[in-house]
This record gives C-alpha cells, sequence and structure tokens, in this order.
C-alpha cells in the first residue's frame, strides 16, 4: 500500500476562516478515470492524484476502468473500476452513452446505439450517476485521509469535471444531470485538451510567454479531440484560449478493441465466437490486445503480433490464414 500523502494545514487567520477550499477534478473517461485534489488555499497549493483504489490489492494507480457491472436481480447493487472482474457481465463506455447521437467513424463496427441503451438496466445518465458518485464517495474518503476531519468539514468543496470538446450541447447537459443525481454540486465542466494543456505546460515548465500559440491532440478511449491554443495570461495564473474552433471526433482507442473484436468473429466465425466472448481465453486475448499489441504499434505494414487464446479449444480453419477487414 503506498504510504498516504500527508497535507499539512497552513497558518489559520480571521480572513481565511471562512475560506478554505477543497477542489476536487474526476477526469470522467470512456476507457479509465481519475481523481485529482488540491486545498486550493494552502500556501503554494499543489494538486495530489488519488491513488489507492477498490480492487487494486494494494496497487498504486492514477485511473480505474470506467467500467460498471450490475446486479440482475438488485439494478441498485453494482460492482465499478478495479472491482469489476473481467468475465462479469459489465457496462463499458458509460461516458459515451450520454451522446448517443455523436457520429461514428466509418471503420468502426456498425453498432445500433438506441438498441443497445434500450437493453441495459438503467437509462444511460442514471448509470453514469452511479459511476460519478462512487468514485467521487471513494475520492473524498481517501482525501479524508490526509487531513483533520474539522478541517475536511470546514472546506467548501468545489468540483470539476472534464468532457471532450465535441461534446454537443445535449452530451453536457446529460453530463451535469448525471453529476447532481450523484450528489455532486456545484460542477464546472472544462474541455478535456484544455486541462491537458494547462497541465502539460505547466509540468513540462516550457518557456512560453503570452501571445505564444500550440496545438493539443487529446487522443483518448472514446473521443480524440485537436485544438489550437494561444496563451492569454501567464500570472497569476496560467490561461489559454481558443485561436480556432477544435475538431475531433469518436476516434478513442476503445474502437479499436472493438475492431479486434470483430476480427477475430470474422476469423472463427459465429459458431464458434458466440462461446467464445463469454470464456477465459477471450478476456485474455482481450487484455493482450489492449495492453500489448495497441501499445506495440509503430505503424510499419509490416508488423505481426500474436495473440493467445488459452484453452479456447478453436478449431484451426485452413482456408483462412488472416482477419478480413473492411476494404482488406
Amino acid at each position: 500500500m503506498a504510504k498516504k500523502r500527508r497535507v499539512e494545514r497552513p497558518p489559520r487567520t480571521e480572513e481565511s476562516e471562512s475560506s478554505e477550499k477543497l477542489v476536487i477534478a474526476l477526469d470522467f473517461g470512456t476507457t479509465y478515470s481519475g481523481v485529482a485534489f488540491c486545498f486550493a488555499n494552502q500556501y503554494d497549493a499543489k494538486p495530489a492524484a488519488i491513488m489507492d483504489w477498490s480492487g487494486h490489492r494494494g496497487i498504486s494507480v492514477p485511473k480505474i476502468p470506467t467500467v460498471i457491472a450490475y446486479d440482475k436481480q438488485r439494478p441498485d447493487v453494482f460492482k465499478w473500476g478495479a472491482s469489476v472482474d473481467a468475465a462479469d457481465p459489465s457496462i463499458v463506455g458509460i461516458k459515451l452513452l450520454l451522446d448517443p447521437e455523436q457520429g461514428r467513424p466509418m471503420y468502426l463496427p456498425a453498432t445500433n446505439a438506441r438498441k443497445y441503451i434500450r437493453m441495459l438496466p438503467k437509462p444511460p445518465v442514471k448509470i453514469a450517476a452511479d459511476f460519478i458518485g462512487a468514485i467521487y464517495s471513494h475520492a473524498l474518503a481517501e482525501i479524508s485521509k490526509t487531513v483533520p476531519k474539522a478541517y475536511m468539514e470546514l472546506c467548501s468543496k468545489e468540483f470539476v469535471l472534464s468532457v471532450p470538446a465535441v461534446w454537443s450541447d445535449a452530451a453536457k447537459n446529460a453530463t451535469l444531470l448525471a453529476a447532481k443525481e450523484a450528489g455532486i454540486h456545484p460542477v464546472t465542466l472544462i474541455k478535456e485538451p484544455e486541462a491537458a494543456a494547462l497541465h502539460t505546460v505547466k509540468a513540462l515548465d516550457f518557456s512560453i510567454k503570452k501571445g505564444d500559440a500550440f496545438v493539443v491532440c487529446d487522443a483518448g478511449g472514446g473521443t480524440v479531440d485537436l485544438i489550437t491554443y494561444e496563451v492569454h495570461q501567464l500570472v497569476p495564473n496560467l490561461q489559454v484560449k481558443e485561436l480556432v474552433p477544435g475538431t475531433g471526433g469518436m476516434a478513442g482507442s476503445l474502437g479499436l478493441n472493438r475492431r479486434f473484436a470483430q476480427a477475430v468473429q470474422n476469423l472463427v466465425g459465429d459458431e464458434q465466437w458466440f462461446p467464445l466472448k463469454k470464456s477465459k481465453a477471450w478476456v485474455i486475448a482481450q487484455r493482450q490486445f489492449d495492453q500489448e499489441v495497441k501499445r506495440a504499434f509503430r505503424g510499419e505494414p509490416d508488423e505481426e503480433y500474436f495473440v493467445n487464446f488459452p484453452m479456447a479449444d478453436l478449431e484451426d480453419d485452413p482456408k483462412v490464414a488472416w482477419c478480413p477487414t473492411p476494404g482488406g
């Protein structure tokens, strides 16, 4: 278990007596989510990330999977994040459910978003609310371990939630409704690439000046955003503004996982595919593709990767030597 970070309480004055503030920011991602926090009124305040999560058995990580699994008999009972077993019938891509009308790239497998949503145990906003509420409750419990209880209760809470730059107004509204449903308010929305820009400029200590421009490509699990920013202000706080309207789309890495599943289905055929996707062999193969193959890919046309399906009992088909893909 990682050593807890103890935050020292600053000297109190009459002016600060009622102005202690805790800022909690959630990176609500398509595939992974994380929480950072900062006691904003402290001298030289610096943000810290929640590193300890249920289900990770003492392993410290800044993010956990954005996944939720409901009990079939009791929809109010669910597992979330790292507590969800790979074999559990789970819901992934929770965030994308909030914007079902967003156009999908042609290279992704065809999906019927409305049909999928009708099959869910709850409406998308309530599913998102369950996940957001669970991750925030855990975060508050972890933050409470770093300061005295009285100080934690004294602090006003400010919540920040990141959203894709390409998010529609309807999706932003659904995100706010989910946060409110989870009991979190007030909430400030920030565009994901803007948050990434502010962090990157500070973390890398770039030598920048007012008027400088730079491009941010935020390639995530569900969306990819591309935005050009100009440095508007350096002191007392760094501020940036968009030079031109951003662009992007639903082209995140979750789509690659779906393409991989489609390729395997095409390769083995429907008869073998349906029992395979419920097996541990598929869980292992899917994890290998997600964590090894995707990350090792360098864009070379002759790259080869071998994915294992241990104990899958698949029959070899000599007629098939490659995975057919659209246009391939």
